[in-house]
């Protein structure tokens, strides 16, 4: 588990979040052509939230 740089998807059918952890459940579902950097404005997700 490792910090890593914010990312969220730009699919507007997944969750208004950003993921900040290399190995989130739901962040790794974001398929590599939806991934943007930063937080886009979003909440953090509640995986990354739980993992620190």
């Amino acid at each position: 588990m490792a910090k890593v740089s914010p990312y969220h998807s730009s699919d507007p059918t997944d969750p208004d979040v950003y993921h900040d952890h290399d190995d989130c459940p739901s962040g790794s579902r974001i398929p590599p052509r939806n991934r943007r950097p930063d937080t886009g404005g979003n909440r953090r997700c509640q995986h990354c939230t739980r993992m620190g």
